[in-house]
């Protein structure tokens, strides 16, 4: 290893002629811009798949969008290509805000067994989200509200009477 140190010290190679003198798309978009190339390809993307106002329901400006502790109702579909969809409500536990990346956490408890469900933003399997109730009602101080795994019977009560009454307000 030392031996290549005194040769390389010894060589005297200037450093400008060991640099490529190429230039490609990436590095010319990220001269213009300035700042960093996956951001601005991320924001990109953000643009483009906030067709429905998703974004602002989850920024965290938005105090009237979705909050940890918020009572969110998810419609899905079943599978890219499919017309059928499946519901999910539950309290939102978490919000993780990672551009493209965005996802939240819903849990509920179904048949007697508590069940969380992460969804992605910005899939494109995600047909609808629905506010049903905000969190100034449940009294929420935390960002992740991972203490309801512990203590099943403190919020999920409330969540059988939203249920009905959105079932009934969907068949009229």
């Amino acid at each position: 290893m030392n031996f290549l140190r005194t040769l390389t010290t010894r060589a005297a190679i200037p450093k400008s002629s060991l640099q490529s003198s190429y230039s490609t798309a990436a590095t010319a978009a990220a001269s213009k811009t300035k700042g960093n190339v996956m951001e601005l390809v991320d924001s990109q993307q953000v643009q483009a798949a906030n067709a429905d106002g998703r974004r602002e329901l989850f920024s965290r400006k938005n105090h009237k969008g979705v909050r940890p502790g918020s009572v969110v109702l998810v419609e899905t579909y079943n599978g890219p290509g499919e017309k059928t969809t499946s519901t999910f409500m539950g309290i939102c536990t978490a919000i993780r805000r990672k551009g493209i990346d965005t996802s939240f956490t819903l849990r509920n408890i179904v048949m007697r067994v508590g069940v969380e469900q992460r969804f992605a933003l910005y899939s494109p399997l995600l047909k609808s989200i629905k506010v049903l109730q905000k969190p100034t009602e449940l009294r929420v101080r935390r960002a992740k509200l991972n203490y309801l795994r512990d203590q099943p019977g403190k919020v999920f009560t409330s969540l059988q009477s939203l249920w009905k009454q959105e079932q009934l307000d969907k068949q009229k």
